[in-house]
């Protein structure tokens, strides 16, 4: 007797992350999130590096959608392994780990449970935390699934932000990936300064990227508390260069900056995005 296949979970199911942003930060249609995709890529004029690690930004895709798949296009398309993603918590609860499914407009992108089981030991998995609206982890999913669709992810929601919050969660990937003999691809998301002038914010988060290029933590710490910039996910970034150091790699490099106001036109309060690449 031929056993029959399982169908994909439903989205109504407990063991599936709803979309919450889609209509909002990105398209609800599939076939319209599918399009603006494709366009950002399409438009995306670089080469594919392998790297250990990528930043890309988390705002709606309107906004930083372009800067993303600058980031998104350094990695083979055809890429079927496992994604830490790392974001950070807007409104800062414990870190955490989830073993939901994802749901995207355009199909589901699914957990490494053999990864996050090992992961939680030190990051616990909560799913409730994970579930509610946070846009960190949620509109990296549909550039994932577009552009990775056998992929899978382990996504970690960072609430401290800390030298010790970034090394905690270096330290538990790290472990992790030995335990299953798993080198991932390290997905930092996080965006530049928050609503100051355009000039000030490339200026400040350009400096600021530049410490990590070493992937120097202790320096990039220093460099956030001499300027200050109102960057959210600089924690995400710090584990990121933490844990793509002890995979090998030797340098971060910025690929692109923009700002809102390269689609708004207003640069007197701007958000600033950033991609980079970790080689």
């Amino acid at each position: 007797m031929i056993s029959k296949i399982p169908a994909e979970p439903k989205a109504t199911e407990k063991s599936v992350r709803l979309s919450t942003l889609s209509g909002i930060f990105y398209p609800k249609n599939g076939d319209e999130l599918d399009e603006q995709i494709s366009a950002f890529f399409a438009s995306t004029v670089t080469s594919v590096s392998n790297p250990y690690g990528i930043l890309v930004p988390h705002a709606g895709y309107v906004y930083s959608g372009t800067t993303a798949a600058c980031g998104y296009a350094k990695i083979p398309p055809a890429f079927a392994g496992t994604f830490v993603l790392i974001g950070p918590s807007h409104a800062g609860v414990e870190t955490s780990t989830s073993d939901m499914i994802w749901e995207t407009p355009i199909g589901n992108v699914l957990p490494d449970l053999a990864f996050i089981e090992a992961l939680s030991g030190s990051i616990p998995v909560d799913n409730d935390l994970v579930s509610v609206k946070e846009n960190s982890l949620e509109v990296q999913m549909p550039f994932i699934r577009y552009r990775f669709p056998n992929a899978k992810i382990v996504p970690i929601l960072m609430g401290d932000q800390s030298p010790r919050g970034a090394e905690r969660v270096a330290r538990a990937v790290i472990t992790a990936a030995k335990e299953t003999g798993t080198r991932p691809v390290i997905i930092a998301s996080g965006d530049g300064s928050h609503y100051v002038p355009a000039k000030i914010a490339e200026q400040n988060d350009l400096t600021v990227l530049a410490a990590v290029r070493n992937l120097d933590v202790n320096a990039f710490y220093d460099a956030l508390v001499r300027i200050r910039p109102s960057m959210c996910g600089y924690g995400c970034i710090a584990a990121m260069a933490e844990i793509c150091a002890a995979f090998g790699a030797k340098e971060a490099r910025v690929l692109v900056y923009q700002t809102s106001g390269d689609v708004t036109g207003d640069q007197t309060e701007v958000v600033g995005y950033a991609a980079m690449e970790v080689v």
